[in-house]
């Protein structure tokens, strides 16, 4: 995949009980997208067709679904999806995932991200994942399944996102969390937002590396988050 023969991606969560899960907001990344991207696109799908086209083609019945959600101009709005089975169980708020299961483990990239904050590769979810898919292959987490994630990081030695999601630490003392601001080079996720705007006492600032490490070492709690997942907690595993 490269950068000329890309698409726009939203990943969804098809829940049985509720529907497309923050479904309003994945489509106005997605259209926000194809705004920022003018150059590439010829034609500007809808809020009605985007949604008709997921009802069309996602089974309404009683199974969860990772739903991919796809447009260029080769192929306008194109709609896939993954069978997550009946008992499929996330976690929605930040209290619930620091008490949940075991912590999936993660690891710091070797390498800077080589782009801007403001690359529209990094801003925007698109098929070209080069750099995603490169950190991930350093790290290993295609192999043998003992890490999960890779957790990138800028220039400025400051914490991004992980190549699947969002991060965040909880703060000395546990009254707040803090996720990486947009301007340290990452993507707004939908997820983000949502915890962004609710109650849940995060905020935006920097996150450094030395900050994660010593977050992991002091035992304050990591997560990760995104749309389909939802809130994950993360254990960093620190090469001395």
């Amino acid at each position: 995949m490269s950068q000329d023969n890309f698409a726009l991606l939203e990943t969804i969560l098809y829940e049985p009980s509720k529907g497309f899960y923050l479904l309003d907001r994945h489509v106005d990344r997605l259209l926000k997208g194809v705004q920022d991207f003018h150059t590439q696109f010829k034609t500007i799908p809808t809020m009605d067709q985007i949604k008709t086209l997921l009802k069309e083609t996602i089974p309404q019945d009683d199974s969860f679904k990772r739903v991919r959600l796809l447009f260029n101009d080769k192929d306008g709005l194109k709609v896939e999806y993954t069978d997550l089975g009946k008992e499929y169980r996330t976690y929605e708020t930040l209290a619930e995932a620091i008490q949940g299961d075991n912590a999936l483990k993660v690891m710091l990239d070797t390498e800077a991200i080589p782009c801007s904050a403001s690359d529209p590769f990094i801003t925007h979810k698109t098929t070209y994942r080069t750099l995603y898919n490169e950190a991930r292959e350093r790290m290993g987490c295609h192999h043998d399944g003992k890490v999960f994630d890779v957790i990138l990081w800028n220039k400025q030695q400051c914490i991004t996102e992980s190549s699947i999601a969002n991060i965040a630490i909880q703060t000395e003392g546990g009254d707040s969390w803090i996720t990486p601001s947009l301007q340290c080079g990452l993507l707004p996720g939908v997820f983000r937002d949502k915890l962004l705007s609710s109650d849940e006492n995060m905020i935006e600032g920097v996150i450094t590396l030395n900050d994660l490490i010593n977050a992991q070492k002091n035992g304050n709690p990591i997560v990760c988050f995104n749309s389909v997942r939802k809130v994950y907690r993360v254990q960093l595993i620190i090469l001395e």
